[in-house]
């Protein structure tokens, strides 16, 4: 069971939102700050990197320290881990400390969100850093094979080469611009998380002090998949093959549906007598694959299988995927098998949330993005009461949609990604013919 909690919900007067975690008798505090900020929301998409970039300078100069290794020092003093991530959507910034002094990283995360000075020594520096990132990033094939094939079902990904070309324009003056038009009250979401809740006075009084403008909470970029052709990125030093299948759905799946989908994914996939990883791994195919279900605010959900083989072992494991996807679609699951994979969600369960910051982080995943309490102490509800043809009929949504692609990256011809594309054709798309 996870650890005891309670959840307050904290609506400040200045329009700021968050969460008050109380965890009675912990010595840990967990702060994260999020501002939909990311590189969504820059206002020149010729300096898309705006964002990055002022996200590495996050925990650098402000109104106290005049450079980033006096603040690091100041922030890590007592132990206390520091960082911050930006998305296309968001911004957030995250602190793990002991709770002795819980009220001392507040103060420096004032400094951090609120009165940051963005020095010109300072930009030249991270934006060297964000280019190494970024060039770093173009030999990551999973991520580089991930954009190609979101970006072909239609969803607006800069691709990381892109990302490069847009970091020397950058200026202080565009950051400072980034900074004023996302981080206001509205725009923020918080949580804060630990034995705190004899100081949630004191916690309301320190974070209406902010003074940051009010403005609005800034909308999200919607999305909208279609059906797309397959993706091949021909990487010749590559001595295997990287793939990933994408369905879609152009809606949101609820919390129920995505536990739904979940004990699918462990019947595929979820371990070594799995149907299709688990037989792939007794037939020598495959030794690593796997598959996920996620769900976006923005109006879509997708389905991932994805995996590294050998080229030559490819189209033996393509034949079993197409095989599991009819069979799926046709209704051909068992009660037995949902009730094991029910009884490993439990199991899961049981060893869920037992950190401070691991309660922040299942809060924050819906709070964050819709402003909703997604109870941690439901998920057993949740999965008890997952049936036989909720899965199914899920599953024959997503496969049934018709919007799906493949990609694949390695040493590869678009005739290898044609051939498994068609294995697949029957299987995902009725009105489909091979190309």
């Amino acid at each position: 069971m996870p650890i005891k909690h309670t959840v307050r919900e904290l609506v400040l007067k200045n329009g700021a939102r968050g969460l008050l975690i109380d965890v009675p008798g912990t010595t840990v505090a967990s702060f994260s700050f999020c501002f939909r900020a990311g590189n969504d929301y820059v206002d020149k998409p010729e300096r898309q990197q705006t964002a990055h970039v002022m996200e590495h300078m996050a925990f650098g100069t402000n109104k106290v320290f005049d450079n980033p290794e006096a603040f690091s020092q100041e922030i890590t003093k007592n132990g206390a881990r520091y960082n911050a991530i930006t998305w296309d959507r968001d911004m957030g910034y995250y602190v793990d400390s002991a709770l002795m002094e819980w009220e001392r990283i507040l103060d420096v995360l004032k400094m951090t969100i609120v009165e940051p000075t963005y020095k010109e020594k300072i930009l030249d520096a991270e934006k060297g850093n964000v280019r190494e990132e970024l060039t770093g990033d173009l030999n990551n094939y999973g991520r580089m094979i991930n954009q190609r094939v979101y970006r072909a079902l239609g969803e607006e990904l800069a691709l990381d080469s892109k990302k490069l070309e847009t970091v020397d324009a950058i200026t202080t003056g565009d950051i400072r611009r980034h900074h004023k038009a996302t981080h206001t009250t509205e725009n923020l979401r918080f949580i804060i998380a630990g034995d705190l809740g004899g100081n949630r006075d004191k916690i309301i009084a320190k974070l209406e002090a902010w003074k940051l403008p009010r403005g609005k909470r800034l909308p999200v970029k919607m999305s909208h998949y279609h059906e797309a052709p397959p993706v091949t990125i021909v990487r010749k030093d590559m001595s295997s093959v990287r793939f990933l299948l994408t369905l879609a759905l152009n809606r949101e799946l609820t919390s129920s549906e995505q536990d739904t989908m979940g004990a699918l994914n462990h019947i595929l996939n979820g371990t070594f007598h799995s149907r299709i990883w688990g037989k792939a791994r007794s037939l020598g195919l495959c030794y690593g694959m796997g598959s996920h279900t996620s769900s976006d605010v923005s109006g879509v959900s997708s389905w991932d299988f994805y995996g590294q083989i050998s080229l030559a072992n490819s189209s033996a494991l393509f034949d079993l995927i197409a095989t599991q996807l009819s069979k799926i679609a046709k209704g051909d699951l068992k009660d037995t098998e949902l009730e094991v994979a029910k009884q490993y969600a439990l199991g899961g369960f049981e060893m869920r949330g037992q950190t401070v910051a691991s309660l922040a982080n299942w809060y924050g995943d819906e709070y964050f993005e819709k402003d909703f309490i997604d109870d941690i102490n439901n998920s057993p509800k949740y999965i008890k009461h997952t049936k036989l043809s909720q899965i199914e009929a899920l599953a024959k949504e997503f496969i049934e949609s018709g919007i799906w692609t493949l990609g694949l990256i390695g040493n590869v011809t678009k005739d290898d990604t044609k051939l498994l594309y068609n294995k697949l054709q029957l299987a995902l798309s009725s009105r489909g013919t091979e190309l």
